[in-house]
C-alpha cells in the first residue's frame, strides 16, 4: 500500500510560522487539544495496539522453530543423498529429490531472516504506544492550564506543548505506517512457506514410491519419507499459526492506519470535530 498523501512527513504549516502565530497557536492548541473527539481517537488507535500485542506475540511464537526445522530438514537431505548414492541406479531419483530439497531449504532459511523483522515490529509497535502516552499526556495538560494557554501567561508553554505534539504526531504516523507495510510483506512470506510446504509434500511422496522399487533400501527410503511428512506437517501447522496472528494483527495496522491518517488529516486542517 502506498502511502496516503498529505501526511505529517511534510512540515506542517503550522510549524512553519510558529514563532509568527503565537496568539493562533495558543488559541487553536486550547481548542483542539481537550476536544472529546480528539481524546475518543486517541484512545481508539490505542485500543487497536492491545488486539495487535497479542497477535505479534503469537505470530513470533510461531515462527520460533523455522531455523531448527529448516536445519532438520536439511540434515535430513544430506542424509538421504548418501543413502541414495550407496543403493546406486534405484537411488538415481531419490538423489534428485534431495537436491530440490535442499533448494527448497535455502529459500526457508531467507524466509526466516525476514520474519525476525516480527521482532523489529513489535519494539516499533511498543514505540508507537509510548507516543500516543505522550500525546494524551500533552491533552491532559492542556487541559488541567485550560484559559491559561489564551493569554500572554501561557503563550510559551502553548507552544512548548504544540512542537511537542506534532514530534510524537509525527513519529507515531511513521511508525505505524511502518507497522502496516511490514505486516502485508510478512503475509506475503507466508504465501511462499505454503508454496514450500506443497512442494516439500510432493518430494515426500515421490521418496516413498521410490522405495517401494528400492530393493533392498526400501526400509530407508521409506524412513526417510516419513521424516519429510513430519517436517511438512510441523512446517504447515507452523505457518497456520503465523498466518492467523498475521491475519489479526494486519487488520489491526490497517484500521489503526485508516484512523490515524483522518485525525492526522484533521490536525493539519485543524479541525478536529
Amino acid at each position: 500500500m502506498e502511502r496516503p498523501t498529505g501526511s505529517f512527513y511534510a512540515p506542517s504549516p503550522f510549524g512553519q510560522n510558529i514563532e509568527q502565530n503565537r496568539t493562533s497557536i495558543s488559541s487553536s492548541l486550547s481548542s483542539s487539544i481537550t476536544a472529546p473527539r480528539y481524546r475518543s481517537v486517541l484512545r481508539l488507535i490505542e485500543s487497536r495496539f492491545h488486539v495487535l500485542f497479542p497477535d505479534i506475540n503469537r505470530a513470533n511464537k510461531a515462527t520460533a522453530r523455522l531455523a531448527a526445522l529448516s536445519e532438520d530438514m536439511r540434515i535430513l537431505s544430506l542424509n538421504a543423498e548418501l543413502l541414495a548414492g550407496r543403493s546406486g541406479r534405484s537411488g538415481a531419483a531419490v538423489r534428485a529429490l534431495t537436491q530440490y530439497t535442499r533448494g527448497l531449504v535455502r529459500r526457508l532459511m531467507d524466509i526466516n531472516d525476514s520474519v525476525t523483522g516480527l521482532r523489529t515490529l513489535y519494539g516499533m509497535s511498543t514505540a508507537t504506544l509510548r507516543c500516543l502516552r505522550y500525546l494524551r499526556q500533552i491533552e491532559s495538560t492542556s487541559a488541567l492550564l485550560g484559559s491559561a494557554l489564551q493569554d500572554g501567561r501561557g503563550r510559551s508553554a502553548a507552544i512548548a506543548l504544540e512542537r511537542a505534539r506534532q514530534g510524537y504526531m509525527t513519529e507515531m504516523m511513521s511508525d505505524i505506517h511502518g507497522l502496516t507495510d511490514g505486516m502485508h510483506r510478512l503475509r506475503t512470506m507466508i504465501q511462499v512457506v505454503d508454496d514450500i510446504v506443497a512442494q516439500a509434500g510432493s518430494i515426500a511422496t515421490n521418496i516413498a514410491a521410490e522405495a517401494v522399487s528400492a530393493q533392498t533400501h526400501e526400509n530407508d527410503f521409506t524412513a526417510v519419507a516419513n521424516a519429510m511428512r513430519r517436517y511438512v506437517e510441523e512446517l504447515r501447522s507452523m505457518n497456520d499459526e503465523t498466518a492467523r496472528g498475521l491475519r489479526g494483527a494486519t487488520e489491526a495496522c490497517d484500521s489503526m492506519r485508516e484512523i490515524a491518517v483522518t485525525l492526522e488529516r484533521q490536525f493539519r486542517t485543524r479541525t478536529i470535530i
